[in-house]
């Protein structure tokens, strides 16, 4: 077993710390954020991650994970330090590799003696990131050190299933000794392991969240078409996955892709490979369908009620999805604007991100449940696949609205459970 520090206690770094410690590593963690260290040291997670505070306590009982308060009490003890700071946009879309260059720069000034360790870069960076930044940072505090890229493959909502028992393992190294101590380190894991130089590992995840952005957009694209044409997308959706080369994950459409990795991940391609001289047009576009997609739930709304002004819409989901209380990028703001700029009074309902959703959106009503967002409602718009709004029935909804117009965001209502009201999805 290792020792391992892990620098940041935001969604990725602590679930990565609690998922080594629960598999016997002896794991040192450590946040510039004095307040969120303690939350994490009293076994409080900062955030809606399923699992993740069980885990967590009994992590810390078992004096498994460690939350130190310097840097230097992390980085001493430890053989393996993984870096898992976030890498925020810039106003242009571009990658801000400040936070990165901090986090470094004090690990860096911790070391405090002449042993070898290995710095592993876990946060989301462009390539040439780990080379261009931290590798200088590490080579001026003249110590030895073997360097990583580590991406993380985390689902909101699924984090710390996904960190014990990973579908991939992706190992970005300086060279066959690094990659004998991460190889090591993940012995235990049941899954690929690719390993490959720093910068190609940076690329895997970016083209990654590229993908499956990309495919997001096309669904919603297709489903666009298809109600065009009158043509029911589900069934559309049966013949494409057919075909053995088409998978069908990420083809459901609804009102577009939120959270913090695929829109942010975007903007940071186009703007670095702008920046190098070629135009990623493919992947604006994957962007402009998003950013417009949420309109498609307005539209229905407007078709069966005419003019939105003061009539009183629910927003259920308020997250970028069911399972997080992540609201970056959440279609919720969007929508949530759109309909108060037509004049709608919204009152909006989420199982976990109410506190968050309210400092984005203040003029948002906030209901306590489901049944009092619908109260009196004229229309409703399902927004995040929460599995508490995809057990609603025709007769939750006639139950409170004054008018049951109901548009289904995310496609997750049974449509044989909706008779009696008027009932709208994308596609």
């Amino acid at each position: 077993m290792a020792n391992l520090a892990l620098v940041g206690l935001g969604p990725v770094g602590l679930t990565t710390a609690v998922a080594f410690a629960a598999q016997g590593h002896r794991v040192t963690a450590v946040d510039i954020d004095a307040e969120r260290s303690a939350q994490v040291a009293r076994g409080e997670v900062p955030f809606y991650e399923k699992g993740l505070e069980a885990a967590l306590r009994k992590v810390l009982k078992q004096r498994r994970l460690v939350v130190a308060r310097r840097m230097e009490d992390a980085v001493r003890p430890s053989s393996v330090m993984f870096l898992c700071v976030g890498t925020p946009p810039r106003p242009d879309g571009s990658m801000d590799d400040g936070p990165l260059r901090d986090a470094a720069k004090m690990l860096a000034a911790a070391w405090g003696d002449g042993r070898p360790r290995t710095v592993v870069v876990k946060s989301t960076v462009l390539p040439g990131t780990t080379e261009s930044v931290v590798q200088p940072i590490l080579e001026s505090a003249e110590v030895p050190f073997h360097l990583a890229v580590n991406p993380e493959f985390l689902r909101e909502g699924r984090a710390l299933e996904d960190a014990l028992r990973p579908d991939r393992i992706v190992l970005g190294v300086d060279g066959s000794a690094t990659a004998r101590i991460l190889r090591n380190l993940f012995h235990s894991a049941k899954c690929p392991i690719l390993v490959t130089t720093l910068r190609t590992a940076e690329s895997v995840k970016h083209a990654t969240n590229a993908f499956l952005a990309a495919k997001v957009s096309l669904a919603n694209e297709l489903a666009n078409l298809c109600d065009g044409f009158g043509v029911e997308y589900d069934t559309v959706l049966q013949g494409l996955a057919l075909d053995p080369r088409i998978n069908p994950k990420f083809l459901v459409p609804g009102v577009g892709f939120g959270g913090s990795c695929f829109s942010k991940d975007v903007h940071a391609l186009i703007a670095a490979g702008t920046k190098k001289g070629y135009r990623p047009q493919l992947l604006e576009a994957v962007l402009e369908v998003n950013d417009r997609q949420f309109l498609r739930a307005i539209a229905p709304l407007e078709e069966e009620l005419g003019s939105l002004a003061g009539r009183r819409i629910a927003l259920l989901g308020l997250a970028f999805k069911g399972g997080t209380d992540d609201v970056r990028e959440s279609r919720a703001v969007p929508i949530a604007r759109e309909l108060m700029n037509r004049g709608a009074t919204v009152v909006g309902y989420d199982p976990a991100a109410m506190n968050g959703f309210a400092k984005v959106v203040p003029e948002v009503h906030l209901a306590k449940s489901i049944e009092e967002a619908l109260k009196g409602a004229d229309g409703c718009i399902l927004q995040a696949d929460w599995p508490i709004f995809s057990r609603l029935t025709a007769k939750d909804f006639l139950a409170g609205m004054a008018q049951p117009v109901v548009v289904d965001g995310r496609r997750i209502l049974d449509r044989k459970k909706m008779n009696g009201i008027r009932f709208h999805r994308i596609g």
